[in-house]
Parts: C-alpha cells; structure tokens; sequence
C-alpha cells in the first residue's frame, strides 16, 4: 500500500500491519525474554505503543486542523501569511520523485499550526505528518491532531527497549509508504531568538531507517518560521530568569489562545536549499560529540547543515533592526531620526550582500519607520518619550531580554561584522596588524562556538575582512600606522555591531568568570546549581554596575557558558592547576569585555558630536 497520490490531501495508513509481520513478531520475543515480559505480554504492550504513536489521518479532522490554526494565528497576526510561494511550488514537484522531509524552526506553540496552514493551502500533497512531544496530547487536542497527522512521541524512551523497538518499525512503515514527515530540529522553542542546537535523534532515527529502504533519497528541507514579534515573549522572559514553564494542558492551551490580543504584525515562512542525504555537507567546525562512527557523523553533519540553512533563509525584520539599533544605546534613548540613521546603515550592507528580507526594509526605515516603532511601543516592548523637545526611543526597562530576542534572530548575517569590530577594539595598543587582526578575531571566534553555528575560519576571516572593506575601507593602512586603530577608525565612523550584538553573551561569561575567581579551587558537578549561582552574582553585578546588560542575565546564556568552562576544563581538576586556568580564563573575557566597553564609549561619543532634532 502506497501512503499518497498526486491528489490525495492526507496519506493511507494501516500501521497495525506491522504488529503481523512475522521478523516483527520474532524480534519480539528476543527482546521479551532480555525485559523479562512474556510473548503476549511484550505483544500487548507493542500494541500499546503503537496506538500511542500512530495516527490515521482523516480529511475533515484536516479541515478543522486548518481552521483551528487559523483562528489562532490571526487573533494576533495578519491573516495572509507570509509564504515563499516559489519554492513551495518547487516543493510540490520535487515531492513527486523524491521523499521530503521538513526540518522547522521553533519560536513559538503556533510554529507547527502555521507550518501545517501553509502547506495545506498549498498543492504538496499529501499532508507532511509531524512528530510533536506527547505533553501536546492533551484532551480536547489530542484526537483532533492525531487525526490530522500528529505523532506524538514521549520525550524520553532510551531505556524503553520495546518502545524503542516499535518506535524503529513504526518509522520504517512510513518510510515505506513515501510519506512527507516534519517536526522542529530544534525539538523545543528557542528562548532567546537564536536556533538552539539541533536534536540529533529522531533525525538520526529518520536517516537510520532510510538506509534500511532499498530506494528513494530523501531531501531533508530546512524551514525558516519568523514572526514581526512572538506573542508568548512574556514567557520566554520569565524562564530566562528562572522561572518554571506552565505545563500543557487543555486550560492552559484555552489560556494561550485567548491571551492573543495584541495585533504583532505578520508571520513568515521560508524555505532553504534542501539537504539530500547522499550529498556532502560545508559545515565545519559544528559543536558535536566526538563520534568516530561515519553514519553517526553523517547525522551531525546532515542536522547541522540544517541549521545553518535555516539561519539563511530567515528574513530580517524591521523589528530586528530597530532592536539591534537601541541596544546599541545600551539603555540610551535615540530619536526617531537617530535610529533610522543607524538602521540604513546597517541596512546598506544588507543590500549589499543580498540577504533575505521581509520587504522593502529601505521604505520601511524610512517613511514607514514612525508607524513601526509606534506598533513596538503599543506592544511594551519600547518606551516612548514625547514631552521633551522631540520624542525619544529606548528599550523598555525589564524588557531587555525581550528586544535582544529580536536581536538575536539575525545576528548570525553580522556575526563576521561584530567580531571585527571587537578585534580591532581589543588590538588597542597592541601591536597592530592584519595577522594579529585575525589571530584576535579567531580567538573570540573559538570563544563563541557554542553560540553560534560558524563555518570554516576561512569563510568567517572572508567575512571579517569584507565588512571592515566595506565599513572601514583603510583599516589594514591603518593599522601598521603606529596609531591606534579604534581611534582613527571609530573616531570616523561609530561602531556599528560589536558592542551591540556581544554585549549580553560576554557578560553572561564574565559573570561566569567571576563565579569561578570567587572559588579559584572548588569543582563544579551540578551545572544547575552554578547557573543558579550565576543568575545571584549576576544581578549583583548589574546592580554594582560593573556589567551593563541585563540581558545577560539569562539562565540559557549561562548555561552556555558553563558548556564552555567544561570545555575549557574550567570545573573540575587539580586545585592549583585549576585556579589557574580559571585565572587565565577571567583575564581573556576581561579583555573582550573591555573591547566592548571601547567600542561602547565610542559609539557614545559619535552620537554626543551628532545634531538630531
């Protein structure tokens, strides 16, 4: 049986025909006698599993699926969504001849319901089934998107050896029948705005499974979904501080849909170059586990090419300049004509290097920029002051972590840019130099790859150069003139993304830093704890004003950070040799953060000696 047909809206499923097929049955057993469960018993609970995950899904339960998401989406946000409806069509024909397979990002509850609207008012068929956490399978939800073509999965199941065991046939069978699959790589909402790591095993399950097949390559397509602002922030904030996250349930969903109430503008859906599984893959240097295994490294290899395919076809908002522009100000209000003057710089290089937008972003910072920044205010994610001499902008105080969000989902296209500028600022009286330039730059690189998903260093000193030519056009004279640097090429122009973009991160590892000094000879075992204890320091900090952010204080930026002590084998050791690498440790980020307060200061100064009314 074949699950689809050029025109068939949902797929044919009978998976129970798996619970009769004889291997099946004999591998059962085997597994029965090492769980110590009888035949029957071991079959009984197979069946179980199998109910659990299975859906059959329905044409009318599709249509109420549809018209659900909706009525959700457009509670908030305009109803037309955003589609790159060219490559949906050349979707739609690939599906014909080859498998796809549609890897999303995940920034809010509504990604799966808006991903599932576009492709059914699209002509892919059939419908893509998506896995999705079984804390979603909740009454009054549960039947309805099983019957559209939900899989629930349980979060957690290495130890389950019969459900894991089901759970291989079950993606076999689906395999089997050519059926387009989906789900979040991410495999959980990403808190701050950047994709968070790629979750490596149901797409190692997928990719497993299509080896077994004798045929067919499937194409794993990266799927970018944006939003001009997320209608959940409030709860995002609050688990960057530490808060717990509200359990699903149908009381808390009825919660969510009615919380809608504010108009945020419109939701974006793009799609990357596809991924074939018997093709090579660029990225390099990915954060993986060590894994001499091929297939194991194809995987990583596969999900984070991914990743990096959905960074680039995420389209830049007006929302995130503007957010990128005032946390520049570092708490400083600007007027309107200050941010649009920043914003078309930025703007320029955006033209320049043809990256992907939601419109014509010169129009909209310019002429149209009054009626965004107004929408952001309405929403209480800027602060507006009119009763001056001329209105004023700024961040709204407690709503840091909020606009770096916004920040944070593009900064991946300026990554190359804010790392040049902070080289060049931590060159300051240094022996100055192209080579040193991207020694410095390679090292503040290193510093960051847990953050961020970087390509070859040769690629990223591509980037560093090109913006520093286009930006600074004779910084590599400038540099061997026997004058500093950043004040010659600062004191011209003002720092456009190193303090603006680095500010949070590195503050996040120098609040972590200080942990550390603060007990130069004890081992850490429970990052929990330490991220909790960096959460205290940190607000002491931001009080004592010797950390400027408070978007630093971010319980997903300091676990991170201890990723990156770990990796630094910062936590545990030998007591002196310890306190020593802890020592070196505070002394690097002290001198990053100090490029970033350079840059700071000089931003600052530009914008003292800049008439604006």
């Amino acid at each position: 049986m074949n699950g689809k047909s050029d025109n068939q809206r949902v797929a044919t499923l009978n998976e129970t025909e798996i619970l009769s097929d004889k291997a099946f049955l004999s591998d059962l057993a085997v597994i029965a006698r090492k769980v110590g469960k009888t035949n029957e018993e071991a079959l009984d609970y197979a069946s179980e599993c199998l109910e659990e995950m299975a859906v059959r899904p329905e044409d009318r339960y599709l249509d109420r699926i549809a018209q659900l998401a909706r009525f959700m989406y457009t509670r908030s946000y305009e109803p037309k969504l955003d589609v790159d409806k060219g490559e949906l069509e050349r979707l739609t024909e690939l599906a014909k001849t080859r498998p796809l397979v549609f890897l999303w990002s995940h920034k809010s509850h509504l990604d799966s319901f808006v991903f599932m609207r576009a492709i059914y008012d699209s002509k892919l068929r059939p419908q893509p089934l998506v896995f999705a956490g079984i804390n979603m399978a909740f009454a009054g939800l549960k039947t309805i998107a099983k019957r559209s073509g939900a899989i629930f999965l349980r979060r957690s199941f290495k130890e389950d050896d019969i459900y894991k065991f089901v759970f291989r046939h079950y993606i076999d069978y689906l395999v089997g029948q050519r059926v387009p699959l989906s789900w979040s790589i991410e495999g959980t909402r990403s808190r701050t705005g950047k994709l968070m790591p790629p979750r490596l095993g149901l797409i190692q399950w997928v990719i497993e499974s299509y080896r077994r097949a004798p045929y067919d390559d499937p194409l794993f397509v990266p799927v970018s979904i944006s939003f001009d602002q997320i209608a959940e922030m409030d709860d995002y904030v609050a688990m960057q501080k530490g808060l717990p996250k509200r359990k699903e349930s149908l009381s808390w969903f009825i919660g969510y849909i009615s919380g809608m109430k504010n108009r945020v503008g419109k939701i974006y859906i793009r799609f990357g170059e596809p991924v074939a599984l018997s093709g090579s893959t660029s990225v390099s240097d990915p954060v993986v586990e060590s894994d001499d295994n091929p297939d194991r490294r194809q995987v990583q290899k596969v999900a984070f090419e991914v990743m990096s395919r959905i960074e680039h076809a995420t389209p830049i908002t007006t929302t995130d300049l503007v957010t990128i522009v005032l946390l520049g100000g570092n708490g400083a209000a600007l007027t309107e004509n200050q941010i649009r003057a920043h914003a078309r710089e930025i703007v320029r290089l955006i033209q320049k290097r043809d990256l992907p937008t939601t419109g014509d972003l010169e129009a909209e910072c310019g002429p149209g920029l009054a009626a965004a920044l107004g929408l952001m205010a309405s929403t209480g994610l800027l602060h507006r002051f009119a009763d001056g001499n001329v209105p004023v902008y700024r961040v709204k105080p407690g709503n840091e972590l909020a606009a770096a969000y916004y920040r944070n989902t593009i900064i991946h296209y300026f990554l190359g840019s804010a790392v040049a500028e902070l080289a060049v600022a931590e060159l300051r009286g240094k022996k100055e130099s192209t080579e040193a330039l991207h020694e410095v730059a390679l090292r503040i690189r290193d510093l960051l790859k847990f953050e961020f998903f970087f390509r070859s260093k040769d690629e990223f000193l591509g980037d560093v150069d090109w913006f520093l030519d286009q930006r600074y056009s004779d910084w590599q004279a400038t540099l061997v003139s026997h004058r500093p640097a950043a004040d010659m090429l600062f004191g011209e122009r003002a720092p456009l993304f190193g303090h603006s973009i680095m500010r949070s991160f590195l503050e996040s590892y120098q609040v972590m830093a200080r942990v550390l000094s603060n007990h130069p000879e004890d081992e850490f075992d429970d990052d929990n704890a330490l991220i909790g204890v960096c959460m205290k320091q940190g607000e002491e900090m931001l009080l004592r004003k010797q950390i400027g952010s408070a978007s630093a204080l971010s319980e997903p930026l300091f676990a991170t950070a201890t990723q990156l002590a770990r990796y630094r084998g910062l936590m545990t050791g030998e007591p002196s040799e310890l306190a020593e690498r802890r020592k070196q440790f505070a002394l690097e980020i002290a001198d990053v953060v100090h490029a970033v307060s350079l840059l700071q200061d000089h931003y600052d100064q530009r914008q003292d000696t800049t008439a604006d009314n």
